[in-house]
């Protein structure tokens, strides 16, 4: 990839040196060309670049392991359904925290999600291919766990399959999240 930028950066170049050679009568056209003609160049080059997908900075997937890392909630996987974007909102430590997030039905067929912490339990029945999403269903652990900031020890539970999860505790300091702290204005 790197050739084939530099290839065509020197095709370019080479192509305002002739321009600008043959065109002697007036230096300071010449150098506005050949100006002109690298920024050009430089232009194809991030054209050709977004075009091929090359970021530059190695694979373009994010592993599922790190997809956390990039949100601002947890995902994982539980059986048949994905969890996306999870985190708790609240005021504090011991007061009630609002869930939000997604939960995405893969079966076929109804099934009923669990998520408990120490002191907490709450369970939704998704419908066959059914996305649910907690900012538009209102659901509250009553008390958070630790102090926003902190992660919550979670257990999602799908029919037989048993998944312990941290989910980020959050408070109402980035903007988006205010109409989600409990007592709040909700969506």
């Amino acid at each position: 990839m790197t050739r084939m930028f530099a290839l065509i950066s020197v095709r370019l170049s080479d192509r305002s040196i002739v321009r600008s050679l043959s065109q002697t009568d007036d230096p300071l056209t010449s150098r506005r060309r050949v100006w002109r003609n690298r920024v050009s160049a430089a232009a194809l080059v991030l054209v050709v670049a977004g075009l091929s997908g090359c970021s530059g900075v190695g694979d373009p997937r994010i592993p599922p392991t790190e997809l956390g890392s990039k949100n601002l909630g947890m995902n994982a996987e539980v059986g048949p359904v994905e969890v996306r974007n999870l985190l708790l909102v609240t005021h504090g430590e011991a007061e009630p925290a609002r869930l939000i997030g997604v939960l995405l039905n893969g079966a076929e067929k109804e099934i009923q999600v669990t998520l408990s912490d120490q002191d907490d339990e709450i369970s939704v029945t998704l419908d066959p291919g059914q996305q649910y999403a907690f900012q538009e269903h209102p659901t509250l652990f009553e008390t958070a766990d630790d102090i926003p900031g902190a992660v919550a020890d979670v257990t999602i539970t799908v029919g037989a399959n048993i998944e312990s999860v941290q989910i980020p505790i959050r408070n109402g300091s980035l903007k988006w999240l205010e109409p989600y702290l409990p007592n709040g204005t909700s969506n």
